[in-house]
């Protein structure tokens, strides 16, 4: 692993360049547990089938309220449209770190590589063309708009060129951007729009594709997720590289506060924010990637076997330690 994460680092000075001349650079739901008969019922007392209704009785509602806080989580932070499948990635993964001292680039390459494999995304091998790319600037709004002016087609225009703008522009210490493509009805890819970064020897690679005709299967093609140094200067790197992954591995929702512990309120005004993935947050990517997308016309069946998997994974006992 640690000849990928040499290949496909960039340091300071590249994202320094680029600003320079101009061209583009490229913590949860647990119930208690029901009182066992015995310790409600004197000693004389059977405890037959009436403590086992009990039992199965809180068992099941305990499930019940795991199950509505996950609907609730998944609601609050992923992205879907119309009626297509919450989008992934399908094609191999290939992240690219850029503006980050060597040591902390590789380890959030590493992170990434991780928490991919635990959730089983596809990941590409050493030699492969970038399309995550984490890119760490001072001058995060100089840097997009010089990269977009270079490359006017390197986003996608779901949500219009105000969404560009949004994202060109935003405040936020970290922000991310989706380029998505969709498979046609015979289940096929449909061909990308390439676009060069000849600046840093890289392809932007596919920025085709966001809404299909409806019922269609949404898969990640390029994610763009650019770091503003002056914001995190003083954020540990762990908490950074698990803030990321979630970013890269999953279209996620930042406009709104999740429903449960999340890595994602790692820069919201809380006492405690979370500094790392959380159960919730490791069950959301381990459902999104082992439910099936091809599920017909209706994404909405997707999206409540991601929330089934995820109680199933929540209420386990093993469930903390995936």
């Amino acid at each position: 692993m640690a000849s990928v994460a040499r290949r496909m680092l960039y340091p300071a000075a590249v994202v320094a360049a680029f600003l320079a001349a101009s061209p583009p650079l490229l913590a949860d739901g647990t119930h208690q547990a029901a009182t066992p008969p015995s310790a409600s019922h004197g000693s004389g007392q059977s405890s037959g089938r009436p403590g086992l209704n009990t039992v199965l009785i809180e068992a099941s509602r305990a499930r019940r309220q795991v199950h509505r806080r996950a609907s609730r989580f998944v609601a609050s932070v992923t992205v879907r449209y119309l009626h297509d499948s919450l989008p992934r990635w399908n094609q191999p993964m290939c992240p690219l770190v850029a503006g980050l001292p060597r040591a902390d680039g590789e380890y959030i390459l590493t992170r990434i590589t991780q928490i991919a494999s635990a959730a089983g995304a596809p990941l590409a091998g050493e030699r492969c063309k970038p399309n995550l790319y984490i890119v760490a600037t001072q001058q995060p709004d100089l840097l997009l708009e010089k990269w977009w002016n270079r490359d006017p087609l390197m986003y996608n225009e779901c949500n219009g060129l105000g969404g560009i703008e949004r994202f060109v522009h935003s405040k936020r210490p970290v922000r991310v951007w989706y380029n998505t493509a969709a498979d046609d009805a015979g289940g096929q890819r449909r061909p990308p729009t390439s676009l060069d970064a000849p600046s840093v020897g890289v392809n932007l690679g596919p920025t085709q594709g966001c809404i299909s005709s409806g019922g269609g299967t949404q898969g990640l093609s390029q994610v763009i997720v650019i770091i503003d140094l002056r914001q995190v200067a003083t954020l540990r790197i762990g908490a950074l590289a698990d803030y990321v992954s979630m970013l890269g591995l999953a279209q996620i929702r930042l406009t709104s506060p999740p429903a449960a512990p999340s890595i994602l309120t790692l820069f919201e005004a809380q006492s405690h924010p979370a500094a790392a993935l959380t159960r919730w947050d490791r069950a959301l990517l381990y459902a999104l990637y082992h439910t099936s997308q091809d599920i017909g016309w209706d994404g909405l069946l997707q999206v409540s076997r991601i929330k089934n998997s995820m109680t199933s994974q929540l209420i386990s006992p093993h469930a903390s330690k995936r």
